[in-house]
């Protein structure tokens, strides 16, 4: 299993693609926490502190780039890898995705495949 041992943190305000993303997740061996807000997940990465955080762009109150912004600004969080969870594919995004901090760029919908390849994107601590 491609992510045995390592915990992400999935931010996503769509109920049933946070539920898919993470059991897919689990599928794969990855340790699994799911929240529905930016807020909350600034709140589950100082709890939990995950190896790697896929993050919905396009989220109410707080998107993704701003909760990238927020992590990146933040030396705690200095080992944390972000890869943007996202319906967009179009060039300007995935720029922005780069120069906000991500360390990647997964299209929606997630499949096993896509989410397979994360193991590149984690840190063991």
């Amino acid at each position: 299993m491609p992510l045995r041992g390592v915990t992400v943190l999935v931010v996503e305000d769509d109920p049933d693609s946070r539920e898919v993303t993470g059991l897919l997740l689990q599928h794969l061996g990855a340790s699994v926490v799911t929240v529905e807000s930016g807020d909350r997940g600034l709140a589950a990465v100082l709890l939990h502190q995950p190896d790697l955080v896929l993050v919905d762009l396009v989220m109410p109150e707080m998107d993704g780039f701003e909760f990238a912004r927020r992590i990146r600004s933040d030396p705690r969080y200095r080992r944390v890898r972000l890869v943007a969870l996202t319906g967009l594919r179009d060039e300007a995004t995935v720029l922005k995705t780069w120069s906000v901090g991500f360390d990647g760029h997964l299209t929606k919908p997630v499949t096993e495949e896509g989410l397979d390849l994360l193991s590149r994107f984690t840190v063991r601590h």
